[in-house]
């Protein structure tokens, strides 16, 4: 289900949170999907969860003048404390137009220890009929106690994990050498979009090697249910670097055959190094 599809079930479900954090995707991508919440919130003829476009509210949205509708944009470098603390002056005012309050935090990601400790207070008591959307290119950045306090969603892009990479990565793991060359090599060499795919191997592998390091889930890419960890992290390390070698031999017009091979090559020798599914790593 895409972001878009996320947001318009919660709307119409009548289920929204009252803050959310987009991220992933392209910074044009996570503004259109505020814009979008944004409007339909206070769209007086919501038409299947999709603003009218018609109606005094979303012609003010598209001119850029709805006067409860506020979006951040960080200063300089930054979103700065001085911004935080104007934006909740003005969140707890009444709505001008009897509908809800929408800000929008463009590049949450930036913002200082102090901004986001100021804004700690708003997630956690947020005036009546008010939404916050927070923007980020990546989430690591955002204190665990911010992001905590948002529902996280995940758009498509470049942090977004492709499934078909997940599942090639799950794959992997599991097969022995003739399985990997005979069966999902061939398979891999015809996807359509193979850095994409390729991509969704390295997040799937990085996310491992975060839980392996952490064990904390809101640093990882993919939301669900933890990974379960069978590699050490020096070898999920050599993992990744490996993938993202691959990635560079293709860009550079490598030999698509050649490179998959040396990859699943590589991949296979830090593989079989340890044993999997909870063994003993055998020794170095």
């Amino acid at each position: 289900m895409t972001a878009h599809q996320q947001l318009k079930q919660a709307l119409l479900a009548g289920k929204l949170a009252h803050a959310y954090l987009l991220v992933g995707g392209s910074e044009e991508g996570r503004r259109a999907e505020a814009i979008y919440l944004a409007t339909a919130l206070n769209c007086r003829y919501l038409q299947g969860g999709e603003p009218c476009g018609s109606c005094h509210s979303c012609r003010q949205m598209a001119g850029g003048n709805h006067p409860d509708f506020y979006l951040l944009e960080p200063r300089g470098t930054n979103l700065k404390i001085a911004q935080i603390r104007e934006l909740e002056a003005r969140l707890a005012l009444q709505a001008f137009q009897g509908g809800v309050k929408v800000a929008v935090l463009a590049g949450a990601d930036t913002m200082t220890e102090a901004a986001a400790n100021c804004l700690l207070k708003t997630l956690e008591e947020p005036p009546e009929g008010t939404y916050l959307i927070l923007l980020a290119a990546q989430p690591d950045p955002l204190l665990p106690t911010i992001r905590s306090r948002c529902q996280e969603i995940h758009l498509e892009g470049a942090m977004a994990i492709s499934q078909a990479g997940t599942g090639y990565w799950a794959r992997l793991v599991a097969a022995d050498l003739p399985v990997i060359m005979e069966e999902i090599l061939p398979e891999l060499e015809k996807e359509a979009d193979l850095p994409a795919v390729l991509t969704g191997m390295a997040l799937a592998c990085r996310d491992q090697l975060v839980w392996q390091l952490t064990g904390s889930a809101t640093l990882l890419l993919k939301p669900g249910e933890p990974p379960t960890p069978f590699l050490a992290p020096s070898r999920l390390w050599a993992c990744f670097w490996t993938i993202q070698d691959t990635l560079a031999a293709l860009e550079h017009n490598a030999n698509h055959r050649l490179a998959l091979e040396v990859m699943m090559f590589k991949l296979y020798t830090q593989f079989s190094g340890e044993a999997i599914h909870g063994g003993e790593p055998s020794p170095a």
